[in-house]
């Protein structure tokens, strides 16, 4: 209400206090909400993994130190290696390792056509139906046998 309006019975005034109330109640529990929240050492731990990802994602970026480290590299594996979420070190270590190859394989393939890499895929899958192939002809034999 403005100041201009006024309560024109007691009534008005006690269900606006019941309003305004009931509003600071609600408020409370939200916030009592977000400090047990916070107190949580998961939520604690879950927040500060993020925040140092975000940093170091903005830190380690293509466009800030991409330049000096060269693209990928050691800012795009400890990027990728800090924004992996859950996980263990070995996750971590190959997830860093896939960030500092992938560049280089990238560049490769931008260089090859699609007809050859389609080309090779097809006569990588012969070699390896043959092999297989072999190998079931092997173990039958040795049943046989």
């Amino acid at each position: 209400m403005g100041k201009s309006d006024g309560f024109t019975s007691l009534a008005e005034l006690h269900a606006e206090k019941e309003r305004v109330t009931s509003l600071r109640d609600g408020h409370a529990a939200r916030l009592e909400d977000l400090y047990t929240t916070l107190r949580s050492a998961e939520f604690r731990k879950r927040l500060a993994k993020e925040a140092l990802g975000d940093a170091m994602n903005g830190v380690l970026s293509h466009s800030m130190l991409g330049t000096m480290i060269g693209r990928g590299g050691v800012a795009g594996g400890l990027s990728l290696a800090m924004r992996s979420g859950s996980g263990g070190w070995m996750r971590r270590a190959g997830l860093f390792a896939l960030g500092l190859v992938a560049p280089a394989l990238i560049d490769r393939l931008q260089h090859v056509p699609f007809a050859k890499i389609g080309s090779e895929v097809r006569v990588s899958l012969d070699r390896l139906r043959n092999h297989l192939d072999q190998r079931r002809a092997a173990r039958e034999q040795d049943l046989r046998n």
